[in-house]
């Protein structure tokens, strides 16, 4: 039998039921774009970031020296048979004659961490500079720029010759603290090794062996640079000695000749060599060696982060099973339709899924990073074939289960209307207090509801998936936006600490301490800081813990507010213990009796035992008493630096403040919280594009689902709406006898998105943060509001639909079409 009349049928159910066949289509092509745009905007950026770091061979670590990178400690670095290769490099900060910008300029690196050209030249003498391209709005190629204290500079003015990209600040915000200005760096410039005069190297660049061919955001390759960290560590250590006492004899020799000099004008012939150097005139501090992973720049270890969120056809088949149609046959109708629906969806959403989602949250995320732009979009198989996949099993699969229960009936059964469900009590009616008061519609309405108890569970899981997201969604909004205000208000009230210099003379002293009382300073508490870390081997990070010891217990509260998230508590530093911050306590899994163990910068372990956790929702954070410092670290106790409040918190303010306090001798360098203040609303900026196309996407989703539900509802009891239309409904009542189960169904999907939305806002809230912020885990009431005011607009709204769809109802056709 030709099978003509078979596709034209086939074809004419696509076009007879065109906004459900549409509707299916939109609800598979929105869930495709969703998990696909989702799935791939990690693995993009991480691609991206790979094939950066590859092509300009970013080193490993870095090494520097408050004394050097000398021959021996050259030695050192290339003979360890770990390192596969090692630069040497120079570098000063200077700040410009005619602005307040300070600039760390760099000899040229060459192979290791290499710069891109963005326009004109590299320096071809060491008169020439190029710049950040982060400063082109400022300055331009062929202006010239003059530094203040050029250092090893051997030049002050140098002549603008091009803009680079440096591959080793990634952060476009963050890019370093410094001696001068206000402690913050404006940006880099790079020019040729010949500019430099320094008897010893700045920095070394390193790469290891075995981390070759691997992910730089592997756990992996993380555990490895830190054992091979460690180690490289461990044996530039060893000329710490040596180092030291070759500058103490320096030193001396210094002094003598200086002495013998003195002598000689007064008359007095001497042997420099016979002048004894008194102990308390040598002042050389430890040589010590600092060496950074990639981990250490913000902009790396926030962009690693960030990578890492059929039954109304039963009258039709039963006239084709009569014409003699195979069951096959007939299947393959059926097919045509739910499959065509299914592959279409998912071409429609992963055309968008691989495209413009992952562009829209990877330009949201990478916002205040150099990657900025010039980002990968790839095409990975996986996401697509389990979108189709599921896509099949939520249409082609269910439709065949459905049709081989119809296809085992007689054709004379399938041609007249399937016979309604036997009569069952529902729930409802064994409340007989509740029932006999309820009214007929009201009755009628509940027994359908559990009528087509498939349809039922359908509404509601749609709604609840709707409301769900927008709970996570405005959830995830409101912990981040209140963060800020808390950590610089309540919790962190200094707006700068200070670095006091090492050596320090009593007149120094003097100035500082005159300095800080002055009118533009409110306070300023004198504590020990220094900075420890903790390496994680289940995730590959090394995490920064600022320990904070104060002089002043009472003064110190005044400063950093010491209490515990929930009850707010106020907390005591005693000798009992330390306090830490809540997410390094996450992090450690430590609460309190818990022991943990930092290191410091020498690679040395202190121990300390968990006595409170307190709030704070940026950086990891340990306090403890000069009592609890002293037998921890077997040192004794001395100030270091000052945490200082400004009289106004403005950031020109602080800057200008700062500057003040870094030209005093005393005072080394400065660390804003104005940065991290920025990098809190970073978080913020960069996520709220993300969560405005997640309500965006939870908005469609409502639409299709109660839409297409709806639609199918209507199709599917079209006699029995003619029928009471015909017993004298009105439109509005009619509308409204099929439409009170969606509204009511909506209702209680809302209700169950509120508990699926919360847990969801807790699952990501935890996730999501970076490891060295925390969010606010708290839920707002007018979260929920919103939440349930989207769906139940979008209801509101199609009702109207509904109603101009049922008043086009032609009864008499509807009634007869069995006849």
């Amino acid at each position: 039998m030709r099978k003509t009349i078979l596709w034209k049928d086939a074809f004419q159910a696509i076009t007879h039921s065109l906004g459900r066949y549409i509707a299916i289509i939109l609800l598979i092509g929105l869930g495709t774009f969703a998990f696909t745009g989702l799935k791939m905007a990690g693995p993009d950026m991480r691609a991206t970031g790979a094939d950066f770091f590859n092509k300009h061979n970013l080193a490993d670590v870095t090494v520097t020296s408050n004394y050097g990178i000398n021959s021996t400690d050259r030695m050192t670095i290339r003979n360890l048979p770990e390192v596969k290769q090692a630069s040497f490099g120079y570098f000063q900060d200077v700040k410009n004659k005619h602005n307040n910008d300070t600039l760390r300029v760099f000899s040229k690196s060459g192979d290791l961490s290499s710069y891109e050209l963005i326009s004109g030249h590299f320096s071809k003498n060491r008169n020439e500079i190029a710049l950040s391209y982060l400063l082109k709005k400022k300055y331009r190629i062929g202006q010239k720029i003059t530094f203040t204290k050029p250092g090893i500079l051997k030049n002050k003015t140098f002549k603008i010759v091009g803009f680079v990209k440096a591959s080793e600040f990634l952060d476009k915000n963050q890019i370093g603290q410094t001696n001068i200005g206000n402690g913050r760096l404006t940006g880099i410039a790079v020019t040729t090794p010949s500019a430099f005069a320094s008897p010893v190297y700045q920095v070394s660049r390193v790469t290891f062996k075995n981390t070759q061919n691997l992910s730089p955001f592997s756990v992996t390759y993380r555990n490895r640079v830190y054992h091979d960290q460690d180690t490289l560590q461990t044996a530039l250590n060893k000329n710490r000695a040596d180092k030291h006492q070759k500058y103490v004899t320096m030193y001396k020799n210094q002094y003598r000749k200086k002495a013998a000099e003195q002598m000689l004008k007064r008359g007095i012939s001497v042997d420099p060599a016979q002048i004894k150097v008194p102990k308390n005139k040598i002042k050389i501090a430890y040589p010590s060696y600092t060496i950074s992973g990639r981990e250490e720049s913000q902009g790396y270890a926030s962009y690693r982060a960030d990578s890492e969120r059929v039954e109304e056809e039963r009258t039709n088949i039963g006239t084709l099973k009569a014409l003699g149609y195979s069951n096959g046959a007939i299947a393959i109708k059926f097919l045509l339709y739910s499959t065509s629906a299914a592959i279409l969806g998912v071409i429609l959403g992963a055309s968008f899924g691989y495209t413009f989602l992952p562009d829209l949250i990877i330009k949201a995320y990478l916002a205040s990073s150099t990657l900025g732009t010039g980002y990968e979009i790839n095409f990975a198989w996986g996401p697509l074939l389990i979108s189709l996949l599921v896509a099949l099993i939520s249409t082609t699969v269910i439709s065949i289960f459905t049709l081989h229960q119809t296809l085992r009936e007689q054709p004379s059964a399938l041609l007249l209307p399937k016979p309604p469900k036997n009569g069952s009590r529902i729930l409802l009616e064994y409340w007989s207090w509740l029932w006999n008061h309820m009214s007929f519609s009201a009755k009628v309405t509940a027994r359908n509801i559990f009528r087509y108890k498939s349809r039922m569970l359908m509404t509601i899981i749609g709604v609840a998936g709707c409301t769900g997201l927008l709970v996570m969604g405005f959830g995830i909004r409101d912990s981040l936006q209140g963060i800020g205000g808390i950590q610089y208000s309540d919790i962190q009230k200094n707006d700068v600490i200070a670095l006091r210099s090492s050596n320090v003379t009593k007149k120094e002293q003097n100035k500082l301490d005159n300095l800080l009382k002055e009118k533009d300073i409110k306070q300023s508490n004198a504590i020990q800081y220094q900075q420890l870390t903790k390496h994680i081997a289940s995730s590959g990070s090394t995490e920064n813990v600022m320990l904070m010891v104060p002089k002043s217990n009472k003064n110190f509260k005044k400063s950093i507010n010491l209490r515990e998230r929930q009850s707010k508590k106020k907390l005591q530093l005693t000798n009992n213990g330390v306090i830490i911050s809540e997410k390094l306590a996450n992090i450690l899994n430590a609460k309190k009796g818990s022991t943990i163990s930092l290191k410091n910068s020498h690679g040395k372990t202190y121990r300390f035992k968990v006595n409170g956790i307190c709030e704070m929702y940026l950086g990891h954070y340990i306090f403890m008493n000069q009592q609890e410092y002293e037998k921890a670290t077997g040192k004794k106790y001395a100030t270091n630096a000052y945490l200082v409040t400004m009289r106004k918190h403005s950031s020109a303010f602080i800057n200008r403040v700062s500057r003040k306090l870094i030209k005093s001798a005393a005072i080394e360098t400065v660390i804003s919280s104005s940065a991290n203040r920025r990098l809190l609303g970073s978080f913020t900026g960069s996520l709220n594009e993300v969560i405005f196309i997640l309500i965006l996407i939870s908005g469609m989703l409502a639409v299709v689902v109660i839409y297409n539900l709806t639609n199918i509802n209507v199709a599917e009891r079209i006699r029995e709406l003619s029928t009471i239309k015909v017993l004298g409904f009105y439109d509005n009542e009619t509308t409204m006898y099929i439409y009170r189960e969606t509204i009511i169904l909506s209702g209680l999907g809302i209700i169950v998105g509120f508990g699926f939305g919360w847990w969801l806002h807790y699952f990501i809230i935890t996730s999501l943060p970076p490891d060295v912020a925390m969010f606010d885990p708290n839920m707002y009431p007018m979260n929920f509001v919103f939440s349930a005011l989207i769906p139940a607009m979008i209801t509101a709204a199609l009702a109207i639909v509904v109603h101009q769809k049922i008043k086009r109802i032609n009864m008499l056709d509807a009634l007869s079409s069995i006849d």
